[in-house]
């Protein structure tokens, strides 16, 4: 039986400028459960492509829906509200407020009477940050840094959870650490759509990666064969396979 389509998008156009547009029509979806990484070169559009979903960049063309639900047009704050999730690379925590600060700023968007709850069930899943709630944001290492940002984002219980570039100037121990992590999360059931650079780490633990090049899907695949895939230096390296060069 397949899964139901937890978020897809149809011929998405997006970015900064009406007629410079960074996502070229994009067709893309993910199934509920299911973590996608998304895979490109540096310039390909890939966080552009997940901030117009998040509603953080302006839409100019194409569709987001949340299962059946068009939410296009909804305001960031309306999108998580309806279930979706966004952690940004920079600028996803408050530095000068306490890790329980954090939590509970997170937690207003939800009735009150679910907040404590919410905050005790993220604590559950992150007992390290459970440890130190009035320790200030600041003082966390980068790996706790990104793993108070997924906390923040988890109170709501999101349907979908986007990370864009979680591993971004972490060591690999860490970045080990936070992919793990979110393989859990992704266990437990939440859909997640990870933006990537290291290749390797995402697709480790990824079930699928789409490949974006000059804002536009251009290939697709398994993770546990797209490592290997020959097409994969090709557009995401600009190698051409052996053999494919000009004479």
């Amino acid at each position: 039986m397949t899964a139901a389509t937890a978020l897809s998008t149809r011929g998405l156009i997006a970015g900064y400028e009406r007629d410079l547009p960074i996502v070229r029509g994009i067709d893309f979806a993910v199934a509920q459960g299911e973590l996608v990484v998304v895979l490109g070169p540096n310039g390909a559009g890939k966080s552009t492509f997940v901030k117009a979903i998040a509603g953080i960049v302006p839409v100019f063309g194409g569709s987001v829906a949340l299962g059946a639900q068009d939410i296009t047009s909804l305001a960031p704050h309306q999108k998580i509200a309806h279930g979706l999730a966004f952690v940004p690379q920079t600028e996803n925590i408050f530095a000068t407020l306490t890790i329980a600060e954090n939590l509970e700023l997170a937690a207003d968007i939800l009735p009150r009477h679910l907040r404590r709850q919410r905050i005790g069930a993220v604590e559950a899943m992150f007992p390290d940050l459970a440890k130190r709630p009035a320790l200030r944001a600041g003082q966390l290492s980068g790996g706790q840094r990104q793993m108070l940002a997924v906390a923040r984002a988890l109170i709501v219980e999101p349907k979908v959870l986007i990370l864009d570039e979680p591993s971004a100037g972490l060591s690999p121990r860490i970045v080990g650490e936070v992919f793990a992590n979110l393989k859990a999360i992704n266990e437990r059931g939440v859909t997640i759509i990870l933006v990537e650079q290291n290749v390797k780490a995402a697709l480790a633990i990824a079930h699928r990666g789409v490949v974006l090049v000059e804002g536009r899907l251009r290939h697709e695949g398994p993770a546990a064969t797209l490592g290997n895939d020959p097409l994969i230096a090709e557009l995401y390296l600009g190698v051409k396979p052996a053999g494919g060069g000009q004479p």
